[in-house]
């Protein structure tokens, strides 16, 4: 169909001619969705978000977990599925907050009732 950010014209009844845009095209903006079930060893050490903390949103497929949605600084969003410790790390985040997530792999729980089983394991820096 060409390029999203082409204006699309189209007459409407009155036979007045109209621009039609889509919603966000006017720049490269988008959301991109990350989820830890996918990312690998050669992910590790790998910075995932360096952005501005939006809010904790609920997981549509498991209520007790949340999601974090950020934005970068050229307008891309970023939801990154709540797994292992990054709802943890994230407890002391505000909205409004500047901030880095690093994917630091998978690691042993070394305590609790889920000993013995790995989690993945992210580091939450704030920024200023």
């Amino acid at each position: 169909m060409g390029n999203n950010a082409q204006i699309l014209k189209e007459t409407n009844m009155s036979t007045e001619a109209r621009e039609w845009r889509r919603p966000g095209t006017e720049s490269e903006a988008g959301i991109d969705f990350i989820r830890p079930s996918k990312l690998s060893d050669e992910d590790n050490g790998k910075v995932l978000v360096e952005g501005t903390f939006i809010e904790s949103i609920p997981n549509h497929f498991d209520e007790t977990k949340l999601d974090f949605k950020f934005e970068r600084e050229d307008g891309n969003v970023i939801i990154i599925n709540g797994a292992g410790n990054l709802g943890y790390r994230m407890k002391a985040v505000n909205s409004g907050d500047i901030v880095q997530v690093t994917y630091q792999g998978k690691q042993e729980i070394q305590n609790g009732k889920m000993r013995g089983k790995f989690a993945h394991n992210f580091d939450v820096l704030v920024g200023n």
